[in-house]
């Protein structure tokens, strides 16, 4: 029995809490019951009379309030809080609410503020969402959850309604009474539902708010549902469709961005810097879609806290970890194959994510060419990792690495040749011989991240990380000489690898008022080339010689400050500057930039942009092909090659049409100086003089406007992008002086991508590319050009070509649609997928590159034709296998 009482007493208890709780509730909803006039004009009374008329509520109050005769609200509906706040604008007061009863009580001196802070993520795997929304829609003050989900606001204190939007969420919205400094973590629910869904968010949209320009959120689960070449999941990809990035060929993972090179982009994994994003000779990206929490591409406007490239950055976060459950993933497709996995370590307090891509090609060609003369094989794999340890409130560690390799060997020229014993027998022996190429790069990065907040307005982020990029080219060639067999093998070596440590700060002043800042120390090691040769046989004295191999060593520091706060209701500005310092052989190169954004809001839903910036590069990618080939060079500058500087200014427009539905126009102007080219006479494989000497530099120009139609939400979704540009290049060394078209000057480029989703088991993609063709060098006359006399070797076959003009002719037009669609199951395991495509839907034939063929006629005449080779002439299919746990 006295078990039972004591379970009646803990039921009642229960049930007066729950009471409780839902009158609290309710009496803070009564603020936000909607009320409406005939009038927006009248007295302090007739407004108070008439809510309590309509909300059936009534009016405590003392003699200190400030009534007034003439009062006029800015609206005739509002909430009753809104419209008290309007009434009480000149005597602050607070609002207490005591079932239908509301005292009003004004402030005693200036109204109380404080910090509400904490942490937004994925209700189920506590997974930190970036750039979410966090507001009080009232007052219009807000926020934005930073790249570890962190977010500080300073409000008012009294009854308030916070509310959290982002998208592929549902929408979040507490009451509470803030009295004192707050801690609270916002878990997030996702959104399951396939209708078109009215997407709560802030009266004024994020991006019609942000002063930031050209840059573009994509939700991982677009990318994810792009379809590209057999079915592998592709950011890169992706990241081609936007206004202003192209790839530069078909297929191609390089990123052309605004006029810039491959070489000006920053791509960061976990804020460290990657040099290689390409696989397969670029025709895949590095990035493992599993891995990936969030893709940001800033290509104008840069913030002052990014340094380093020219036109763009790439800001890819990786997935902490599950820190509630455990999950998996595996899939299987033509190409490749890759698993992932996530779950805590210790629930609630760390967690792990890691996943491993890796290709099957080198088994395939090895069953296909058992019993072939000549052996290839090729294969590549990816392996990403993250650990995330929560040392408690304030401090938190966080480990991650990536670790990709691609691999090419060929082996040819296969014999059996009669070698001598090494002993005194006369016996030969037989073996069997064979020639081999090989060539391989790989990229490494590893990152130990510490955070932590002081107080609740700072939060810190310091990093120690390590990036290497490295390539190998190998040969091994076996000859005789009078008999005796011998081998040569000849090795090259070049890369980059980098140390870093870096600090930054992120400081919440006030309410709309944001301050970041930070430095960085990175030490560049460069190895520009280390040529090994081996030659050995029976009968001579091996030769063992290096070439090159030396190290250069160049230390780089930057410092930064940026602010980011309203000026007025209307106009918000981001100003700052980034300041630099890069030591050479015996001179320092030093260089500040200034960054300034700003935002004038039109209305509600319209603002307009403008941006410059000033960027500085101290380093160069020489380049020996169109391709992302594995021999591409990062050089730094020197006492001779000056740094690249770019200035860029931007002017746009931001609309939001409907939620999660927005549209974007804007047009820029790009200048470079101090850019680099290989002269004319000269190129990568001129032995006869040093790298150096083989350049040549010059200044550009890029000018464009670009449109971006982007819906996120529903069940159709995708984007719209289109880019009208035009770039010009003009180095004293070529093309006569004369300005010329840069190698990637595309005048139109247009693409369509658009997810419809049947429910919540099917959905269908699609997109549509169209491209004017890049320019190309043609020459204009082919002539016999015969040996002189005093030539060592005659030769009767010479021809030259005469060249009027550098890219003074365009390869034709570029257009392409891919399709794709996927059937997703739940199973008792998680859930599998099926997905199947199709690249290149109509079979255009887009040139990848064009050549001459020469051919004799009956008459003795030779008629040369110009001919095109096209990557992908046929329509391709795709299939994947995936499973979820």
């Amino acid at each position: 029995m006295p078990e039972l009482e004591n379970l009646r007493f803990k039921n009642i208890l229960v049930v007066l809490f729950i009471l409780l709780f839902q009158k609290q509730l309710s009496g803070q909803s009564v603020l936000y019951q909607q009320v409406s006039f005939d009038n927006n004009k009248g007295s302090t009374a007739y407004f108070l009379n008439s809510i309590e008329e309509q909300a059936k509520v009534v009016f405590s109050y003392s003699n200190m309030l400030c009534f007034e005769d003439d009062v006029e609200l800015s609206r005739t509906s509002a909430s009753i809080r809104e419209v008290l706040n309007e009434l009480f604008i000149n005597c602050p007061s607070n609002f207490i609410v005591r079932g239908k009863k509301i005292i009003i009580r004004p402030y005693e001196g200036i109204p109380g503020k404080y910090v509400v802070r904490g942490y937004i993520r994925d209700a189920n795997s506590k997974e930190a969402l970036i750039l979410a929304n966090v507001y009080d829609e009232e007052k219009v003050l807000g926020t934005v959850s930073n790249n570890f989900g962190f977010y500080s606001i300073t409000l008012p204190s009294g009854y308030l309604r916070l509310n959290c939007s982002y998208v592929g969420y549902e929408h979040k919205e507490l009451f509470i009474n803030l009295q004192s400094d707050t801690v609270i973590n916002l878990d997030m629910q996702r959104d399951t539902e396939i209708k078109e869904i009215a997407v709560v968010q802030s009266k004024v949209p994020n991006r019609v708010k942000s002063t930031r320009t050209g840059t573009i959120d994509i939700p991982i689960e677009q990318i994810k549902n792009v379809p590209v070449f057999l079915g592998e999941v592709d950011v890169v990809k992706s990241i081609q469709l936007l206004p202003g990035i192209q790839s530069g060929g078909e297929g191609l993972s390089a990123l052309y961005v605004r006029g810039g090179g491959p070489d000006q982009n920053m791509v960061l994994i976990d804020d460290v810097p990657v040099y290689n994003v390409g696989h397969l000779l670029g025709f895949f990206s590095i990035f493992n879609a599993d891995a990936i929490n969030h893709v940001s591409v800033v290509k104008g406007g840069f913030p002052a806290r990014y340094g380093g490239r020219l036109s763009s950055v790439v800001d890819i976060r990786m997935y902490d970890g599950n820190t509630q459950d455990f999950k998996g993933l595996a899939s299987v497709g033509i190409l490749s194959s890759r698993i992932a996995a996530e779950g805590p370590l210790v629930k609630d307090k760390s967690s792990f994510s890691v996943s491993f891509r890796r290709t099957y090609l080198d088994i395939f060609s090895g069953l296909i060419q058992l019993n072939d003369n000549n052996k290839s094989r090729f294969y590549f794999y990816d392996f990403n990792s993250k650990f995330n340890f929560k040392l408690g409130e304030r401090d938190r560690i966080y480990i991650s690495s990536y670790l990709g390799k691609d691999q090419y060997d060929l082996q040819y020229n296969f014999q059996n040749v009669q070698v001598s014993p090494a002993d005194a027998s006369n016996v030969n022996q037989v073996v069997q011989t064979y020639d081999e190429n090989d060539i391989g790069w790989r990229n490494e990065v590893i990152s130990s991240r510490w955070n932590h907040i002081f107080g609740d307005k700072m939060f810190v982020n310091t990093i120690a990380s390590f990036s290497n990029y490295r390539f190998n080219i190998g040969q091994r060639v076996n000859y005789q000489t009078d008999g005796v067999w011998g081998v040569v093998n000849q090795k090259y070596f070049s890369g980059i690898k980098d140390f870093t440590l870096k600090t930054d700060w992120d400081y919440f002043p006030g309410t709309n008022h944001y301050i970041k800042f930070g430095a960085s120390i990175t030490a560049h090691n460069f190895y520009p080339g280390i040529d090994v040769y081996l030659q050995e046989n029976a009968t001579e004295v091996p030769v063992d010689t290096t070439y090159g191999g030396q190290r250069l060593f160049r230390p780089e520091m930057r410092v930064y400050f940026e602010d980011d706060l309203n000026v007025t209701d209307n106009l918000r500005i981001n100003i700052g500057g980034n300041f630099s310092n890069f030591q050479t052989e015996s001179r320092y190169y030093w260089s500040a930039e200034p960054r300034i954004s700003a935002r004038y809001l039109i209305n509600d839903r319209m603002s307009v942009k403008a941006a410059y910036s000033h960027m500085t590069q101290y380093m160069h990618l020489l380049r020996t092909a169109t391709v992302a080939m594995p021999t591409d060079m990062w050089l730094p500058v020197s006492d001779e090659i000056k740094p690249m500087r770019a200035t860029q200014s931007a002017l746009g427009v931001e609309y939001e049409i409907g939620k999660g539905f927005s549209l974007s126009l804007e047009g820029y102007y790009k200048t470079f100086k101090d850019i680099l080219a290989y002269k004319e006479s000269t190129g990568y494989f001129d032995f006869t003089s040093d790298w150096r000497n083989k350049l040549t530099a010059g200044e550009g120009e890029s000018r464009g406007i670009e449109l971006l139609i982007h819906k996120k939400t529903g069940s159709l979704s995708g984007w719209f992008g289109y880019t009208y540009s035009k770039t010009t290049n003009q180095f004293d060394d070529l093309n006569n002086g004369n300005p010329f078209p840069a190698d990637f000057d595309r005048t139109h480029d247009a693409s369509l991508f658009l997810l419809y989703r049947f429910n919540k088991n099917v959905n269908l993609s699609s997109t549509w590319t169209f491209g004017t063709g890049n320019p190309i060098t043609l020459p204009e006359t082919k002539y016999y050009s015969p040996d002189l006399p005093t030539q060592e070797n005659n030769n009767n076959n010479n021809y030259n070509q005469y060249i009027s003009e550098r890219n003074g002719y365009r390869m034709p037009n570029f257009h392409r649609l891919d399709l794709g669609i996927n059937f997703e199951k739940e199973k008792s395991y998680g859930s599998r997928t099926w997905s199947f495509g199709m690249l290149n839907a109509y079979g255009r034939q887009n040139p990848f590159f064009l050549y001459f063929s020469d051919s004799e006629l009956d008459s003795g005449e030779v008629k040369r034709s110009l001919k095109q080779f096209s990557l992908f002439p046929f329509p391709i299919p795709y299939a994947r296998y995936t499973v979820r746990f």
